[in-house]
């Protein structure tokens, strides 16, 4: 078959940086009707690709070519970036999947047919009317996939679009890329975690070390349990508590269920490692904001850091909060700076200040980014620089939302063993909120489930 994109010899350098992407030049292609898979370990050029073939690199030194070819599609190439938040420009759900066709000047009937259509294939029929502040992060991530197919491109990117997917999610995005390619559509798709596409990809291309090599067997997460010595716990009635929510009711936007959560209770217990699991939409970001004090609850109370109600300024210090998003909480010109801002603002001294980053910087394996913009740095890069940032305060308790997007394997359990760590020498608290399973079986010490407004404890 004629492909649709064909990448030949292709080798890029950054504007500014000495070393190249890639350590050898890449070349492949993808043809109508297929899909390819490209993986690898995180910064290892998987986006830069995207990008390049999405034309939306500036300067730097490029070699190779990039060839997509013509085709009958309203546009040649559509791309669903990994931060579903940088691609979304309208209000509501209705006119974000619209904005595309009507800027290609389709008719007003048509418009509406294709936003049906596209919204149907995400499994968003219904949400219309929705203001696109309302959704969940997965769901927010479905409709970037919905906007783009409504342009109906030729060739389709996607970048690591599972991640913010819960099970359910991941299924319906396999049902929808089989569909696509059943009419023809040529999908290009990155991702950390190959086996959704075993049944749907033709070829897999891993990126390693700047080289790749395809035709590679699918790989599987790991089995083994995490061996950890087990302390020796005492009766619920010794341990110190150090969080507790009782009788939480949260109101939802008038134009979702009334009520996220209703009567909703939990205790945890100091130096203890909870996994907070819920599908997506299910309430788990609400829930860790409102343990900040950044959601205000209609009733119930919550006590942590010893603080009741929480107040954010007053929890500096105490309270390490990671958001799903680490673009929303990184703002200084360095990673030094940005790590050490909230230790400024603990009025520490330099020296400490500059020991504490040191520190954190080595845990996360980032000591080279030091001098670095956190935002010139790969999305798997930036989630690292911001659990520094949350771990050099030495906090009494870390709350972590889906913090393993854009990460590999390898570095998902290297977060599970800092985290570990930090319980064992410092008897941190840790509450991990996420869709999937965690990568390391046992990690946790109970699992919450949120579920229909509310918390059930295992």
């Amino acid at each position: 078959m004629t492909p649709i994109l064909e990448v030949s010899n292709f080798f890029y350098t950054y504007p500014e940086k000495e070393a190249p992407v890639f350590s050898e030049k890449i070349s492949f292609s993808v043809a109508a009707g297929e899909c390819v898979c490209l993986s690898g370990p995180s910064g290892c050029g998987k986006t830069t690709l995207l990008l390049a073939i999405q034309g939306l690199l500036r300067g730097g030194t490029t070699e190779g070519t990039i060839r997509i070819a013509d085709s009958s599609s309203n546009v040649a190439v559509g791309m669903v970036f990994q931060n579903a938040e940088s691609q979304i420009l309208c209000t509501t759900v209705e006119d974000e999947v619209a904005f595309g066709p009507e800027n290609l000047g389709l008719p007003a009937d048509q418009i509406a047919g294709r936003v049906h259509e596209s919204l149907e294939a995400v499994g968003l029929s219904g949400f219309e009317k929705r203001n696109v502040e309302e959704l969940s992060a997965g769901e927010q991530h479905r409709l970037t996939i919905a906007s783009v197919l409504s342009m109906k491109p030729g060739l389709l990117l996607l970048d690591e679009p599972t991640c913010q997917l819960d099970a359910p999610g991941k299924e319906r995005l396999m049902a929808v890329l089989k569909s696509l390619k059943q009419q023809g559509q040529a999908l290009l798709v990155t991702d950390h975690d190959l086996n959704p596409y075993e049944n749907i990809a033709n070829r897999f291309i891993f990126l390693k070390n700047g080289q790749h090599h395809q035709e590679v067997n699918i790989p599987s997460p790991s089995q083994s349990s995490y061996d950890r010595q087990k302390e020796e716990s005492a009766s619920s009635s010794e341990k110190k508590t150090a969080i507790v929510v009782e009788g939480l009711c949260v109101a939802g936007p008038a134009s979702k269920n009334p009520l996220i959560f209703q009567d909703a209770q939990v205790k945890v217990y100091q130096a203890e490692l909870i996994h907070l699991f819920g599908l997506n939409g299910a309430g788990k970001s609400t829930f860790l904001r409102c343990l900040v004090g950044f959601v205000t609850p209609e009733a119930g109370s919550i006590r942590i850091g010893g603080m009741n109600p929480p107040w954010p300024e007053r929890l500096l210090g105490k309270v390490g909060f990671l958001f799903q998003n680490p673009q929303r909480q990184l703002f200084e010109d360095t990673v030094f700076a940005e790590v050490a801002f909230s230790l400024t603002r603990m009025k520490l001294s330099q020296p400490e200040i500059n020991e504490r980053v040191a520190e954190a910087l080595a845990l996360c394996d980032i000591p080279l980014f030091a001098e670095q913009s956190p935002l010139t740095l790969s999305f798997g890069e930036q989630h690292r620089v911001a659990l520094a940032s949350a771990i050099a305060i030495h906090p009494e308790v870390l709350l972590f939302d889906e913090p393993f997007s854009g990460l590999d394997f390898l570095l998902r359990k290297r977060i599970l063993d800092i985290l570990s760590e930090l319980r064992r020498v410092r008897g941190t608290t840790v509450l991990i909120a996420s869709h999937d399973s965690l990568p390391l079986q046992n990690w946790a010490d109970r699992r919450v489930v949120v579920e229909k407004g509310k918390l059930y404890a295992s």
